[in-house]
C-alpha cells in the first residue's frame, strides 16, 4: 500500500516559519532604528519614525510608543494629553502580550540583564500614562496604572517611583471625596495621611532593594530623594515648619531640593527675603524649558507687590508670558498680571488679563495646585474688578450722584459686585480647606494672600473670626505671622466699630520686631489706612491725618480707592492760564482729593503744577512736595479726561 505524504501540514509550518522569520526581520530592524535614534522625543524625526515603524510592523510595541510620547511631549492641553494615551496604552498592551515573561520581577543579575531593557521601557510608558490621565484631570485612571507598576515589585523602577506618585494623587486630590473620585477617603486628614503613608513606603521599599540598587545603579539612588521631597510637601502642607526644614537639610545635604518649594516654606513662614532668593534660584534653574506654571513667578509677583515693586512684578510676568505664550501657566500669569495692575490702579489692564484667565482652559501640570485654586483666583479678581470701578468712578468726579451715567454705572457695578461675591462666598462655604488653608493667612496651598482673604471674610460674622485669629495668635508656631493675626483681628473690631480695640492692635503690628519694612510695605500701608480711619470715627482728624500721610508715602496706588480723602495743597506756577487749562484744573479739583487753601495752617504735602505748550501739543509738569518719585511731565491726549488722569498720577 502507497503511503500518502501530508502536504498542507508541512505547507503550513513552512508559511509560519518564513512568517516568523520576516518578523523577526522586521523587529530587528525596527529595534536598530530604536537603538540608533538620538534627537529628543518631541522632534518632528520622533514622529515620522514612529510611523516608520509602525508600517514596517504594526504589532510591534515600539513604533506605538514613539508615537505617544511624540504626542505627549507635544501636548499643551487636555485634548493633545488626550492623543497621547491612545498610543501609549496600545503600546502599552503589545509589551506586555509578546514579552510578559521580562517583567517579570528578578533580583538575578544574569536574568536581569536579560529583562531590564523591557522593565525600563515598561516603566517609562508607565509614568507617561499616568501623567497623561493626571495632566487631563483623571486620577484615578493614572492610580490603577501605578498600582499595576507597584505590584510588580520591580527592584528598581528608573526614576518612575510608584509609591510617590500615588502620594502625589492623594495630596493632589485630597480636598476631595469618595463621590468624586472612589480611592479617596471623605476628609481631607484622612487623605493626607494616606499621602503619607505611601511616602513613607517609598523608603520601606527602597530599604527592602537598596543592596540591588546600589550595587548595580549606584549613580541613580533616587529614592531617598524622593522620600524627603514628599514627606517635605506634607508637612509643609500641615504647617509641621520643623519636620519641614528638617526634610529641606536633607534634599540640600543630597544636591535634590527644589528651590521653589524651599521658596514657598519660607513664604509660609514669612521669611519673604529669603523666599525671594530660592524664588530666583528656582528660575535660574528651571530655564522655561517645561510647558507648566512657573509658581516661583507667581510667588515672587506676591513678594513684589508686598514690597510696592510694581513695575518688577508686571514686567517679570509679562516676560514670562511673551516666552512661554499659551501654553499651561498662561491662565495663571495672567491671573498674577492681573494682580499687579490692580494694586497699581490700572483696572481695564487687571479687567482685561483676569478675562483671558477666564476664558483659557488651564491645564495642571507639576502643581498642587488645581482648578479650585484657580477659579477661586479668577472671581476673586473679578470682584475686586466691580469694587474698585465704583471707587474709581467717585475718585474721579467728587458730585458723580449729579450724573445720571455715572450713577448707573454705579449701580451696574455694584449689582455685578455682589453677585460675584455671593458666588465667591458660596465657594468658601464648601471650601473644605478654609481652616487648613484660607484662615492660617500664609499656606503651601494659598495663592490668594492676605490682603484679599480680607475681602472674603469681611462682610461674616466679625465675633467669630476675632475668636478664630485670637486662637491662633496663641496656637500658631510661626514667629513672623504673629502680625498678620493681629492686623485681621485690629481690622475686624474696626469693621465692628470698636475703634479703640482696633488701635491696640494695629499698634502691635507696628511694633513688632519682624516687621519687614521693605518686604511689608502692603501690611504697613494698610496698618496706616486702618489707624486713619479709626481716628477719623474718633473725631481725633490731626491723628487721622498723620496716619494717612504715612498710608500716602508707603503705598500711594492704593489712596484713590480707600475711603480716606488726601489732602494736598495746589500750587499753579503759571501767571496766566488758558481756558483749557483752567478746565483741566477745574477737573483735577473735582477728583475726591481733599484740596487745601493756602492760608490753611495744616501741614501737608503741596502739589505744584507748570503748564507748557509746544505747537499744538500742551504739557503739565506736576510734583509732589514730599515725594521726589512724583516729578515729570504728562502729555494731555485728551482734555476730557486730563484732570483726573493727573489725579491719579499724583498717586
Amino acid at each position: 500500500m502507497q503511503r500518502t505524504i501530508a502536504y498542507k501540514p508541512i505547507l503550513f509550518l513552512l508559511i509560519c516559519l518564513l512568517f516568523t522569520s520576516f518578523t523577526y526581520a522586521q523587529r530587528i530592524e525596527i529595534d536598530r532604528l530604536d537603538k540608533e535614534f538620538r534627537k529628543s522625543y518631541n522632534s518632528r524625526e520622533a514622529y515620522e519614525l514612529s510611523q516608520k515603524m509602525i508600517r514596517i510592523d504594526s504589532t510591534y510595541y515600539v513604533g506605538y510608543f514613539f508615537e505617544g510620547a511624540y504626542k505627549y511631549f507635544k501636548a499643551s492641553d487636555k485634548f493633545g494629553y488626550q492623543r497621547a494615551i491612545t498610543p501609549l496604552k496600545k503600546s502599552l498592551s503589545l509589551l506586555k502580550k509578546d514579552f510578559k515573561g521580562k517583567l517579570k520581577s528578578t533580583t538575578d543579575l544574569r536574568t536581569y540583564i536579560d529583562r531590564w531593557e523591557y522593565q525600563s521601557r515598561y516603566c517609562y510608558l508607565i509614568d507617561l500614562i499616568q501623567r497623561s490621565y493626571r495632566n487631563i484631570d483623571q486620577p484615578d485612571s493614572a492610580l490603577v496604572y501605578l498600582t499595576e507598576l507597584k505590584d510588580k515589585k520591580f527592584p528598581y523602577t528608573f526614576g518612575i517611583n510608584p509609591y510617590s506618585n500615588i502620594s502625589w494623587i492623594y495630596h493632589r486630590n485630597r480636598m476631595y471625596t469618595k463621590d468624586k473620585y472612589a480611592f479617596l477617603s471623605n476628609s481631607i486628614t484622612e487623605n493626607v495621611n494616606i499621602a503619607s503613608l505611601y511616602a513613607d513606603s517609598i523608603l520601606i521599599n527602597y530599604k527592602k532593594n537598596r543592596w540591588f540598587i546600589r550595587k548595580y545603579f549606584p549613580y541613580s539612588d533616587y529614592n531617598m530623594g524622593d522620600y524627603y521631597h514628599y514627606k517635605d510637601i506634607i508637612y509643609s502642607y500641615q504647617l509641621n515648619i520643623d519636620s519641614a526644614e528638617y526634610c529641606d537639610e536633607k534634599l540640600m545635604d543630597m544636591g535634590m531640593l527644589s528651590f521653589n518649594n524651599y521658596g514657598n516654606l519660607q513664604f509660609v513662614e514669612g521669611n519673604f527675603e529669603k523666599a525671594e532668593e530660592y524664588f530666583e534660584k528656582a528660575r535660574s534653574e528651571d530655564g522655561y524649558r517645561d510647558k507648566d506654571i512657573k509658581e516661583f513667578d507667581y510667588m515672587q509677583a506676591a513678594l513684589n507687590i508686598f514690597k510696592n515693586d510694581l513695575g518688577k512684578a508686571v514686567e517679570n510676568i509679562r516676560s514670562t508670558i511673551n516666552m512661554m505664550g499659551t501654553t499651561p501657566g498662561f491662565g495663571w500669569n495672567n491671573i498674577a498680571l492681573s494682580r499687579a495692575y490692580y494694586y497699581s490702579g490700572n483696572l481695564e489692564a487687571s479687567k482685561k488679563c483676569i478675562e483671558k484667565a477666564a476664558n483659557f482652559k488651564e491645564v495642571f501640570i507639576n502643581t498642587t495646585w488645581g482648578k479650585s485654586h484657580y477659579d477661586r483666583n479668577v472671581l476673586m479678581f473679578q470682584y475686586l474688578y466691580e469694587k474698585q470701578k465704583i471707587k474709581d468712578i467717585q475718585f474721579k468726579d467728587s458730585y458723580y450722584w449729579l450724573n445720571i451715567f455715572s450713577v448707573s454705572d454705579v449701580v451696574v457695578n455694584y449689582f455685578k459686585k455682589e453677585y460675584t461675591h455671593m458666588i465667591l462666598t458660596n465657594e468658601l462655604s464648601v471650601n473644605t480647606e478654609r481652616f487648613l488653608v484660607l484662615y492660617n493667612i500664609f499656606a503651601t496651598e494659598n495663592n490668594v494672600f492676605f490682603d484679599e482673604i480680607w475681602e472674603i471674610i469681611k462682610p461674616f460674622d466679625p465675633d467669630y473670626f476675632i475668636d478664630l485669629f485670637k486662637k491662633k495668635l496663641k496656637e500658631d508656631q510661626r514667629p513672623n505671622m504673629k502680625k498678620y493675626f493681629n492686623y485681621f483681628i485690629a481690622k475686624l473690631y474696626l469693621e465692628d466699630g470698636d475703634e479703640e480695640q482696633a488701635l491696640i492692635y494695629f499698634k502691635k503690628v507696628l511694633v513688632d520686631k519682624s516687621l519687614d519694612k521693605v518686604y511689608e510695605k502692603l501690611l504697613i500701608a494698610r496698618v496706616y489706612e486702618g489707624c486713619a480711619l479709626a481716628y477719623e470715627e474718633m473725631d481725633k482728624q490731626a491723628e487721622s491725618d498723620i496716619f494717612l500721610y504715612k498710608f500716602y508715602e508707603t503705598y500711594p496706588e492704593l489712596v484713590p480707592f480707600s475711603e480716606l480723602k488726601m489732602k494736598f495743597k495746589l500750587k499753579v506756577t503759571n501767571e496766566q492760564l488758558t481756558d483749557e487749562e483752567k478746565d483741566i484744573i477745574d477737573d483735577l479739583k473735582d477728583c475726591s482729593i481733599d484740596w487745601l487753601n493756602d492760608d490753611e495752617k495744616e501741614n501737608c504735602p503741596e502739589v505744584k503744577l507748570i503748564f507748557t505748550r509746544t505747537g499744538e501739543k500742551l504739557e503739565i509738569h506736576y510734583e509732589v512736595s514730599t515725594r521726589p518719585d512724583v516729578n515729570a511731565n504728562y502729555v494731555v491726549s485728551d482734555k476730557e479726561s486730563a484732570g483726573s488722569s493727573l489725579a491719579y498720577l499724583l498717586f
